[in-house]
């Protein structure tokens, strides 16, 4: 069979379809995961051809045996419209991703086929299908979570457009269960680590010199990570990289700071997520004690390594005094970068069933899903003093004279090693990101 798998264009984000013959495209523009590790599940008597929106047009005349679309929440409208367009030229389309999993009816409305949770499970039997029924069920997927041994080296060979950064994922899983986080909603709890002779083998095939690491977070697991670190290092592993952690567990193992830092680590994202600790609890962010933020920063940039930490406005212990006192914080703690968000209820998670439950989500229009809009009623400020909060603090943290600070900053705990720019580069595009989204 000829098989098209597409990654839908974005519209929101560091990089869009509008930056595809731009720079940033190719510093930032890290090629997803997902379509690579279904094309490596995939039989190799198929032929499989991977589209990214972001960087070539999708054409309707091809003569395909099957479409797959991976579809995220704020995708999830044009998706639909894209799969409906295939469908009506008689070509079998089967949704998956995130929203899928989530609102699978609805999806289906849309589809001949629905991958639920972790393409790996179904794709394969939902291919035999097409192949020796010449039909589909309507869901495809198990409850049960793709063991570690199971996780595949991504075709990255099918991606067409390299960004200078490369990507892995060496775990599954997050025990965590924010209210807020979809990871653990759609890759469940249990924490799977993937074999470390396969994670070097494929670090080693990975041509950049820069490489995310896809995990949700690289400190879940210390052990495993230790070992994974141990054997980079052995391995001469000659790649810098970037992880999520948790900046607790980061501030209070300085061995393991130290380990990173000699495997190649230059920057951890930390989930902050809020300075106040009732926020943290009403969101389930147990990992994280907000009094302990100042020394944790400062222990990762002692280590020479930069921190990147996100923020969400919007938890319902939010006043509207919370954004003056981020930024004063953000500010003083001296974070290389900052993300922020507006809490946004994804479809699947806890938060999106506890505020559908109070009648306060006022759109379901998924399009403005997309962490910069707000798209419910918050408990103690209008919709209206969220977004102006947000913004303001936006503009109070990546102002001219507070971004170059910050660079100068970034420069000095690197020490001026090659890779010294990734840090205030990503600041840069931060700070682009968010005057075009908010502005």
């Amino acid at each position: 069979m000829d098989i098209l798998l597409i990654y839908p264009h974005l519209e929101h984000g560091v990089t869009t379809r509008e930056d595809s013959h731009t720079p940033f495209s190719k510093l930032f523009g890290n090629p997803s995961l997902t379509l690579p590790q279904i094309a490596a599940v995939t039989p190799e008597k198929h032929n499989v051809r991977i589209l990214d929106e972001n960087f070539e047009p999708v054409r309707y005349d091809g003569d395909w045996d099957l479409v797959g679309i991976s579809c995220l929440t704020m995708t999830a409208p044009y998706a639909y419209q894209m799969a409906d367009r295939f469908r009506q030229r008689g070509i079998p389309v089967v949704l998956g991703g995130y929203h899928p999993t989530a609102c699978p009816e609805e999806a289906s409305q849309h589809a001949d086929a629905i991958v639920i949770g972790e393409g790996e499970a179904g794709w394969p039997e939902l291919l035999h299908d097409l192949e020796n029924n010449g039909k589909l069920k309507q869901f495809y997927g198990r409850q049960s979570c793709v063991q570690a041994e199971q996780i595949p080296e991504p075709r990255m060979d099918l991606v067409r457009y390299k960004p200078l950064t490369g990507c892995i994922q060496t775990q599954r899983g997050c025990p965590h269960g924010c209210e807020f986080c979809s990871t653990s909603a759609f890759l469940g709890r249990q924490v799977r680590s993937r074999p470390i002779p396969d994670v070097i083998q494929e670090m080693k095939k990975i041509p950049n010199k820069l490489i995310i690491f896809r995990d949700a977070s690289l400190t879940i697991k210390p052990t495993y990570s230790r070992k994974l670190f141990n054997e980079m290092i052995q391995r001469n592993i000659n790649k810098k990289w970037i992880a999520n952690g948790n900046i607790n567990l980061l501030s209070r193992d300085e061995a393991f700071l130290e380990l990173a830092k000699e495997a190649g680590c230059i920057a951890w994202f930390v989930g902050i997520e809020s300075i106040s600790p009732e926020s943290l609890k009403e969101a389930h962010k147990t990992s994280n004690t907000a009094s302990q933020y100042k020394q944790a920063i400062k222990t990762i940039r002692d280590h020479g390594m930069a921190v990147i930490a996100g923020i969400i406005f919007g938890f319902d212990h939010d006043t509207p005094d919370i954004f003056d006192t981020t930024l004063e914080k953000m500010l003083e703690w001296e974070i290389d970068v900052g993300e922020f968000n507006i809490l946004t209820p994804y479809p699947g998670t806890a938060l999106f069933d506890r505020l559908d439950s109070e009648d306060r989500i006022f759109t379901k229009d998924w399009s403005k899903y997309t962490q910069s809009n707000v798209v419910y009623q918050p408990k103690n400020m209008t919709p209206e003093e969220l977004m102006e909060g947000t913004k303001r603090v936006i503009d109070g943290y990546y102002n001219g004279l507070q971004s170059l600070k910050r660079v100068l900053g970034t420069l000095r705990i690197s020490k001026l090693a090659p890779t010294s720019l990734v840090v205030p580069s990503i600041n840069f595009a931060m700070r682009r990101y968010y005057y075009r989204e908010f502005f």
